[in-house]
């Protein structure tokens, strides 16, 4: 019973972890560097952040007054628009090694469906995001066969 409440404290944790914070500025700085055009103005860092949040059921404009909050605390950075949140969440690249030892898999079949493949040690390989019309079973499937997993 311990080890589920320390589980699900730490969800809470990664839900809520506003780490860009404190690595905006040097984030922006490596984003930048050779960028030919308007320089980017939020870090990758806050898009996946706000992109976790959206996967919980925020919609753009509760997340852009999320991050209005957020700036009266914190620097008071300035405030993406609910548009570019929208724009920005979506053009996410997800990108995961792939490892075939030791592999986890967790599906989670409530309100937004979402299938994960992962290692006992954390890293995620495979993942895959859908409405209530994604199937785990063929998701599942699907992502053992890309990441060529046999079954042992």
């Amino acid at each position: 019973m311990l080890l589920l409440t320390y589980q699900l404290v730490n969800r809470g944790e990664f839900y809520i972890n506003p780490s860009f914070l404190s690595s905006w500025l040097s984030e922006i700085n490596e984003m930048n560097s050779h960028k030919v055009g308007q320089p980017f103005l939020y870090p990758e860092s806050m898009i996946r952040f706000l992109g976790v949040l959206h996967a919980k059921n925020f919609d753009y404009r509760a997340l852009e007054g999320i991050m209005k909050a957020l700036s009266k605390s914190y620097f008071n950075f300035p405030v993406i628009s609910y548009s570019q949140i929208c724009r920005r969440v979506n053009n996410l690249k997800l990108n995961f090694k792939s490892e075939s030892r030791d592999l986890v898999v967790a599906i989670d079949g409530s309100g937004i469906k979402v299938v994960i493949a992962g290692t006992k040690g954390g890293r995620i390989i495979d993942i895959r995001v859908g409405n209530e019309k994604l199937s785990e079973t063929k998701s599942a499937r699907g992502m053992l066969r890309k990441n060529k997993i046999r079954k042992y």
